[in-house]
């Protein structure tokens, strides 16, 4: 009732890859996936190894977003960048069609989604066209993904959500923002902002929890969690940069406590958040800024922007097999990062030729 799943023919480039098998071997331990395109403008998704060397490639008919490992499995969900309409669903070790799932007519999707522990249900983050209100679509992939069942939400603009550790909560950005694609991603309620941290049981729907921040303009767009439920936002300010805090932590049943910065260093940032990752074992939260071309590393115990990196249009970010921070640019390179506490060495650094990287990342292990 709620969406049709189509085919997608194309030609699949795959290197590194033992055909008679349908498996992957990488030189690698860590192998990532990303969103990108090539300099003619073709749109794909690319798996990699972090030292620069080529998996699968997946050609797509536009651009896309974030990324969503299925649980136990090899199964990754890529979302259509806001307000695409295609989910693409692939495995990563095989040398496969990517099979799509189309919205409603009346739904587009934001870009991000999340599986529950057990991989059965994958939730996303929808647009309602005729209210502007945000929906959470719930999707079933043992059976194709048929959407199942969705939850209302109070408010418009969800971006990415994730998984609770208990298993049980889901956490939404709802960056406040009401668009429509008849008027392309233009902001249909700029004098009306409200932006807030939700928290909702997978189960029923019910939102558990409510925070706001500082000021309306601070869209909450991006999410991290650590695995003690520590909740990390990243923000986009609606407006021209100031210096307010576009990162804050968050732990439920407290308010929202912003990280510790100085005014140059929120400024540097320029007033835009695209990836939040934690790494726990090396107490340091790192967030992306493609407009600022910067890293910024957060020590997570004391909640102190300590370092800022310089990287040319920097995006995804996600953490390796080995605990290092894998850093990617629209340039084409993968940067390897040994954190702690807010600090950080390079490691190495990786281009992979006519690979230009989207927003963000995710690491298979």
């Amino acid at each position: 009732m709620f969406s049709r799943r189509t085919f997608l023919k194309t030609g699949l480039a795959f290197a590194g890859l033992s055909l008679s098998g349908c498996s992957i071997s990488t030189r690698n331990s860590s192998v990532l996936i990303s969103a990108a395109r090539d300099p003619e403008g073709r749109h794909f998704i690319q798996a990699f190894t972090a030292d620069g060397g080529k998996l699968g490639r997946w050609p797509i008919p536009a651009r896309a977003h974030d990324i969503a490992a299925r649980p136990s499995s090899s199964e990754v969900v890529v979302f259509d960048r806001r307000p695409g309409r295609l989910l693409y669903q692939l495995d990563w070790k095989k040398p496969q069609e990517v099979d799509s799932v189309v919205s409603h007519p009346l739904r587009h999707f934001y870009g991000h989604g999340v599986f529950s522990q057990d991989g059965r249900w994958l939730y996303t983050t929808e647009n309602d066209l005729e209210t502007l209100n945000g929906i959470i679509g719930v999707y079933d992939a043992e059976k194709g993904y048929q959407k199942v069942r969705e939850f209302t939400l109070s408010g418009p603009g969800p971006h990415e959500i994730a998984m609770m550790p208990d298993g049980n909560t889901l956490v939404v950005a709802l960056g406040g923002i009401q668009t429509h694609p008849d008027s392309g991603r233009e902001t249909l309620n700029p004098e009306s902002l409200k932006p807030a941290l939700l928290y909702i049981d997978r189960n029923t729907g019910d939102e558990l929890e409510r925070q706001v921040f500082v000021d309306p303009a601070l869209s909450i767009r991006h999410l991290g969690v650590a695995p003690d439920g520590t909740v990390a936002i990243g923000m986009q300010y609606q407006g021209d940069p100031e210096t307010l805090p576009l990162v804050a932590l968050h732990q439920r049943g407290e308010p929202l406590k912003p990280v510790k910065a100085t005014e140059a260093q929120w400024l540097a940032l320029n007033g835009y958040i695209a990836s939040v990752c934690f790494i726990p074992d090396s107490q340091t939260l790192a967030v992306t800024t493609p407009r600022g071309n910067r890293i910024g590393l957060i020590d997570a115990s004391s909640g102190e922007l300590k370092t800022l990196i310089h990287n040319r249009d920097c995006a995804g970010a996600a953490t390796t097999a080995s605990g290092l921070l894998a850093v990617s640019n629209g340039l084409g390179d993968i940067q390897l990062l040994k954190c702690h506490q807010g600090q950080a060495e390079e490691v190495s650094i990786a281009r992979i030729k006519g690979c230009q990287w989207d927003n963000h990342m995710l690491s298979l292990g």
